[in-house]
């Protein structure tokens, strides 16, 4: 299995591949999505991406 697990390989493949989500699998299967949200929130929580992120949905 391959794993790369860190925020900053996250973040390269967002800006490489102008994605705002990325698959999270382990032993081939989906066990997750992470967000361009969930990176503004670990990697600076004062952004307005943050900000909204972490809001209560409204629906």
């Amino acid at each position: 299995m391959r794993s790369y697990g860190t925020l900053d390989h996250a973040v390269d493949l967002m800006r490489r591949h102008a994605v705002r989500r990325l698959p999270v699998t382990e032993d081939d299967r989906l066990v997750g999505i992470v967000t361009l949200g969930d990176l503004a929130l670990e990697r600076d929580r004062a952004s307005a991406l943050a900000d909204v992120s972490a809001a209560e949905a409204n629906t």
